[in-house]
């Protein structure tokens, strides 16, 4: 684990967290789940600034590779990033039997962001559609219900407490709960198992890792719009992330401290 050495300093995107050294370890054990060899068709499903679809290239450089993602800035950084080695569409999850024909892929890959689908069922059905017979599916997430270890629950929660008194006595208008908290963060790893089940997958595997995380990977954590409107909620994300951040470094500056969290990962095909 390297040491702190440097001012935490916000940025407001998801892609803060996939530049993140140990978020990337956690998805590292996910590529070594997608099948080489071949020429694959692949869509990477959520594919924000293309870190992940440009692993998965240097892994296989014969695939074929699409990238999905909803957000239109983090195509342009995928696209600025891969030039012609991959094609990148505007999608979310649930569009993708709109934007492609049915049992174009060999494989497809959701890297750490399935917690953000708001409708599963809905998405594995799409997914469903457009990977082949014997097509597989693979996900993870470190965002689920059980992710974070009972022994670290106290740090999560002194972090927020802090920020929203920090907040108060700043005047800043908070709310009284969080609008728009996706409900992924709900799901338990049995629950997406029940998920593919239900939509027809079979050979599902399921493996949990747990990582060993320090304040760079929560400093990232804190400037996702996601984590920010969760915990800061009434704030806008700009703001909240900075506080977020700024009361991380003081609370990390206490006690230096590291994170343990669980990823959870699985493989499932369609027959």
């Amino acid at each position: 684990m390297n040491a702190r050495t440097e001012t935490i300093k916000p940025s407001m995107d998801y892609a803060a967290l996939r530049r993140d050294p140990e978020y990337a370890e956690l998805n590292r054990a996910l590529l070594d789940l997608v099948p080489v060899g071949s020429g694959p068709a692949v869509l990477d499903v959520g594919c924000g600034d293309g870190a992940v679809s440009e692993q998965l290239l240097l892994r296989d450089p014969a695939m074929s590779l699409i990238g999905a993602d909803p957000d239109p800035a983090l195509l342009d950084a995928a696209r600025a990033r891969l030039g012609d080695r991959a094609r990148f569409v505007l999608g979310d999850a649930a569009a993708v039997s709109r934007l492609f024909p049915s049992d174009a892929f060999d494989i497809v890959v959701l890297a750490n962001c399935i917690h953000l689908v708001p409708d599963l069922a809905e998405a594995l059905d799409a997914i469903g559609q457009v990977l082949a017979g014997g097509g597989r599916l693979v996900f993870n997430s470190a965002f689920y219900s059980g992710a974070e270890t009972a022994a670290d629950l106290p740090l999560y929660a002194e972090l927020v407490g802090t920020a929203r008194r920090v907040a108060r006595t700043r005047g800043l208008p908070l709310a009284r709960s969080a609008a728009g908290r996706p409900s992924g963060l709900r799901r338990s790893a049995g629950d997406y198992r029940a998920a593919l089940d239900a939509a027809g997958f079979t050979g599902v595997d399921t493996t949990e890792r747990e990582f060993a995380l320090g304040p760079d990977f929560l400093a990232a954590l804190c400037s996702t719009p996601m984590f920010a409107a969760a915990a800061l909620p009434g704030l806008d994300r700009h703001t909240a992330g900075a506080l977020l951040a700024e009361t991380m470094e003081k609370q990390y500056e206490r006690a230096p401290f590291t994170i343990t969290r669980r990823c959870v990962y699985f493989s499932a095909v369609r027959p």
